[in-house]
């Protein structure tokens, strides 16, 4: 098949998206298939790999960037034969869909709870663009499917959207076991002894570029609450330092928590520490969820959440109502660590089986089954 991939960025350095984006066009055209980047920046050392096609950008605000490279990836499309032409984000001329970010509609009632403030925002040029485009998108019969990496993203794709259920396949993200895998726990000694962290401290981890959104402030509330003194907290990302590290100190917790910015070794972080937490406000499907449990490291995550799709509480991990639930944090890090070596040996255990076949492999397989659909729909119009 010809097909193209529309994606701003065709990027390691960036995102979990534009991340996907990469390693799925290395799959396709590991498999035979002929691939094309509709985008507007690539990493100079990925030129070679692809063929990248240049969309041009208004960045004069947020939202005449997001408008024309929609508008202008369109005009791409419409110009060039393609089979299937999908969509890793906002775009125009797509067959397919696959959401990727926040759903805009959506993340304006969590992220504004207060009802005159999110009324307010909904004049705002930015969220107005955002939410356009999607409506614009999901809704266009020429998009013959739109994907979504979670059943919550399915349910509000389907509420916001009027889109039909037939329409919406949920094709979940996989995972690089080659990368992410249980063994990477048995030099855990090895990061510990470079950040001075006993073997015996009980170890949480935290990783996001977005501390607030992703209950940061939370994860150090709930640490300061719990009945156990000596845990420590590695942060990973380069959210606002300064700001989390006045929050910690505030808390009395400025020896037990250690920002280590980004780090390009995170499955070193995942095999050293006990426990990944991400109560996340509202987010798609993290990646990072994924690679936790292959890591054999149970995850606490929100019901708000697509990654709660393959948490089983006290199996793999713990579940929290939201991003502001901190006794439920607290109590789930205290019943954590009340646990027998045993039962957290089994933890790490499930963890491995519930990832193990959430392979990339498997989300190739299952992304060009929908490409076959989507074919096969476009020649019976």
């Amino acid at each position: 098949m010809r097909i193209a991939l529309a994606k701003q960025r065709y990027s390691l350095k960036s995102g979990g998206s534009e991340r996907y984006c990469v390693n799925l066009a290395r799959s396709l055209k590991r498999l035979g298939h002929e691939i094309t980047v509709i985008g507007e920046k690539i990493d100079e050392e990925l030129r070679n790999e692809v063929e990248f096609v240049t969309v041009k950008v208004n960045h004069l605000t947020s939202w005449t960037k997001n408008r024309s490279f929609a508008e202008n990836c369109g005009r791409i499309a419409a110009n060039r034969r393609f089979d299937v032409v999908y969509g890793l984000g906002r775009a125009f001329g797509l067959d397919a869909v696959r959401v990727t970010e926040r759903l805009q509609s959506h993340w304006l009632n969590v992220n504004y709870p207060r009802p005159a403030n999110r009324f307010l925002q909904r004049f705002n040029p930015r969220h107005r663009t955002l939410i356009a485009l999607e409506r614009a998108i999901y809704r266009s019969s020429e998009v013959k499917r739109v994907v979504t990496q979670s059943r919550l993203d399915r349910q509000l794709v389907v509420e916001y959207y009027d889109v039909p259920e037939e329409k919406v396949r949920t094709i979940y993200n996989g995972v690089d076991t080659t990368t992410f895998h249980p063994g990477v726990r048995d030099a855990s000694h090895k990061l510990r002894d470079e950040m001075g962290i006993e073997a015996d401290t009980p170890l949480l981890l935290f990783a996001s570029m977005d501390f607030e959104g992703k209950g940061l402030r939370s994860v150090l509330k709930a640490i300061s609450a719990s009945r156990h003194g000596d845990l420590k907290l590695l942060v990973l990302g380069t959210g606002p330092i300064g700001r989390f590290k006045r929050i910690a100190r505030e808390l009395g917790l400025q020896q037990r928590v250690q920002f280590t910015g980004r780090r390009s070794d995170i499955e070193r972080c995942y095999g050293a520490a006990d426990l990944f937490l991400l109560p996340t406000a509202y987010e798609p499907f993290p990646n990072v969820n994924l690679e936790a449990l292959a890591c054999g490291l149970p995850v606490l995550t929100s019901q708000t959440a697509g990654g709660a799709d393959v948490i089983e509480p006290g199996a793999n991990g713990y579940l929290v109502s939201g991003v502001h639930a901190v006794d439920e944090m607290t109590d789930a890090i205290d019943q954590h660590f009340l646990l027998s070596a045993a039962d957290r040996l089994e933890m790490q255990a499930h963890c491995w089986l519930t990832a193990k076949d959430m392979t990339m492999e498997r989300n190739v397989r299952e992304t060009i089954e929908l490409f076959e659909e989507v074919l096969l729909e476009k020649f019976r119009a």
